[in-house]
């Protein structure tokens, strides 16, 4: 009896804190950083495309890719650019976008630390001219 009722007073509440701190922790690692980018955003350029909205949504294929819709004002139809994220940082490979491939364009941008504003640098090759541009990205 002695032995049982040392095991229960004992062993019993050891094994139920061993179960409990088994427990799922979060994980900071498995936040997507994609997650900050997506959405609408109001969009002033100081290229000749003057001031429209962009919707940022994450790229089904790549788990690191996001897809910039009316990039460029090039308009929702039309086949967007993606981007790479890291943390604050997006990057625009040299890619071609439009459908039948006219534009080229590559840069990089930076989320500010409240996560509103997108600062971007990007060329635009239209196939007459280089296009350089600079635009801000600002979530309404």
């Amino acid at each position: 009896m002695k032995i049982k009722r040392f095991f229960c007073l004992v062993f019993v509440p050891v094994i139920v804190i061993t179960i409990l701190s088994c427990a799922e922790e979060d994980n900071d690692d498995l936040i997507d950083d994609r997650n900050k980018f997506i959405g609408t955003w109001n969009v002033n350029e100081t290229c000749t495309r003057d001031s429209y909205s962009v919707e940022i949504l994450k790229d089904p294929s790549n788990s690191s890719q996001v897809i910039i819709k009316n990039f460029w004002l090039i308009g929702s139809h039309e086949k967007a650019p993606y981007a790479i994220v890291a943390g604050n940082n997006i990057n625009i490979p040299k890619q071609q976008m439009c459908d039948n491939g006219a534009n080229e364009v590559s840069g990089s941008g930076t989320l500010s630390k409240n996560e509103k504003i997108i600062n971007w640098d990007y060329t635009v090759n239209d196939g007459a001219d280089l296009h350089n541009c600079s635009a801000t990205y600002e979530k309404p």
